[in-house]
């Protein structure tokens, strides 16, 4: 837990993006809520920048560390801390702004969407800020034959004599965290999705695109990765290995398709709320239907 939030607080880019953005936004005087709290940076930060209080949210054991940082950081009485689900939680009053850093590497999956919607029901003021304004997701056809061995065909011969070969499709509806190097696409990056937290009403997020491939290649799957506008002029983008603690999401085929340089690859994307992931469409007329569901057998036991 705590090794998981050092990385965190070492992502400069990320954290300092933050920093900006929390000065630019939040005012003297302001009440902040803290989504999903963590370590308690992002409530030490608006403090910094003047708010009056701040009610940080979370609802792991995290929040005890925000707890005793907050007293170390002679803060106890600008900042309260719940150790509890945001939507379980009710508020003294509004908040002025709200701040999170709930964040996965396919931007939305870690639910903050359906977190973002209800307190702007239940714990903002009408026309509360909003801290980050908007995600994007991004997303380009690749060919990755070595991770694609490596995580899908893996399970394609033999292993110890045994025949596991059924492993194979449950992996190829699963995610992949991998450093997506620039050189794997296969067309140019589309904008799939783009959420602004101020105006969009429901959980559900899809996206389409056409992609033209530049050249003749294998499409094992797709690259996908994030930018977010914290606030105006303050953005940042998880698309360079590296750069953040984040990685990349590699999206697999369960079979790799063959297109030829000018071939059209055609993608639809869907979620509800990051809980499952829909991947579908054609290379060159060939279809395919990927879906997160189904990166594990159904649950026999009851």
């Amino acid at each position: 837990m705590i090794e998981y939030h050092r990385e965190l607080l070492a992502d400069e880019k990320r954290t300092l993006a933050y920093r900006e953005a929390i000065r630019q936004t939040v005012k003297p005087g302001d009440v902040v809520v803290d989504l999903g709290a963590g370590s308690g940076i992002l409530s030490f930060l608006a403090c910094e920048a003047g708010a009056a209080h701040v009610y940080a949210i979370d609802s792991g054991h995290m929040a005890d560390v925000v707890t005793y940082l907050a007293r170390h950081l002679g803060l106890s009485d600008r900042v309260t801390v719940f150790h509890e689900l945001s939507t379980k939680v009710e508020l003294p009053r509004r908040a002025d702004v709200l701040v999170t850093e709930t964040m996965g590497s396919l931007g939305y999956d870690e639910q903050m969407l359906g977190y973002i919607l209800d307190a702007r029901k239940r714990l903002l003021r009408e026309g509360a800020a909003i801290v980050p304004r908007s995600v994007a997701l991004h997303i380009l056809p690749v060919e990755l034959p070595e991770i694609y061995k490596r995580h899908i065909d893996f399970w394609r011969e033999p292993l110890y004599g045994f025949d596991l070969s059924p492993m194979r499709f449950f992996a190829s509806n699963s995610l992949g965290y991998v450093q997506l190097d620039p050189a794997a696409g296969i067309a140019a990056e589309a904008q799939l999705i783009d959420v602004d937290f101020a105006t969009h009403e429901t959980t559900l997020v899809s996206g389409r695109t056409t992609f033209v491939a530049e050249r003749d290649a294998t499409v094992h799957g797709f690259g996908a990765w994030f930018t977010t506008t914290l606030a105006e002029g303050v953005s940042f983008s998880t698309r360079e290995p590296r750069a953040t603690h984040w990685a990349q999401v590699f999206l697999p085929l369960e079979v790799p398709l063959t297109v030829v340089r000018g071939g059209e690859i055609r993608l639809e994307l869907e979620t509800d709320d990051g809980k499952v992931w829909r991947w579908r469409g054609t290379v060159a007329e060939a279809e395919f239907d990927q879906m997160t569901r189904f990166a594990a057998p159904p649950c026999v036991i009851g």
